[in-house]
């Protein structure tokens, strides 16, 4: 693995971050296993950050698939080493964000609704500490509308760098409150029973 690092990190220039960047990665990971499960198996292994990248690594063909903002990159003996594989949108529809779906639901006070989307953080509140501990913050969308998080620290790592103006990405579940709406289960289940979230921030995944 640390012969991967410095590859990526000799040999690749800096790009800026890409919007929901961990979203359009794994839907692009999950695309290139169903595609091509020769080169990249088995299905569904975990991603991971390295550096600046998001990445999996794939035991049974030891290979690896990252990205970089919308650059591709592969690596493995079969691709001749590291290879520039060309860009996300070549190969996938990106995801926009789900302002537009989190109107929504706000105005039917819906909730219930898996969703993600990058806000900034423009409020850190204490720890809920009633039950299970919740790491709690609020971020502002693209749209203006306010979200709450609260984040498990119970099932998934506190984020100890949060800072205010902080850009943060988010795969969990919308509950509706008067305020905006709540975000939670932004964790993996235990229990393998409801669909696994996360938050991504400063380029790494709690979950």
């Amino acid at each position: 693995m640390k012969f991967i690092t410095l590859l990526f990190l000799a040999l690749i220039p800096t790009l800026s971050a890409a919007e929901n960047f961990l979203i359009n990665s794994n839907k692009l990971f999950n695309f290139t296993e169903a595609a091509f499960p020769d080169y990249f198996s088995p299905a569904g292994v975990k991603t991971t950050t390295l550096g600046e990248f998001l990445v999996r690594y794939y035991p049974a063909t030891d290979t690896y698939i990252g990205t970089k903002g919308e650059k591709v990159y592969v690596y493995g003996n079969v691709f001749g080493g590291l290879l520039s594989a060309g860009v996300i949108t070549d190969f996938i529809e990106s995801e926009s964000d789900s302002d537009e779906l989190l109107a929504q639901l706000f105005a039917r006070a819906q909730s219930n609704v898996q969703v993600f989307g990058t806000g900034t953080v423009i409020s850190i509140l204490s720890d809920d500490l009633d039950g299970n501990r919740h790491q709690r913050f609020i971020i502002e969308l693209k749209s203006k509308q306010t979200l709450l998080i609260a984040h498990n620290i119970d099932l998934a790592p506190r984020i100890d760098t949060l800072a205010v103006n902080d850009p943060i990405e988010f795969f969990g579940e919308f509950e509706w409150n008067n305020k905006g709406g709540v975000i939670h289960w932004t964790h993996h289940d235990p229990e393998d029973i409801h669909v696994n979230g996360w938050l991504f921030h400063n380029n790494m995944i709690y979950q």
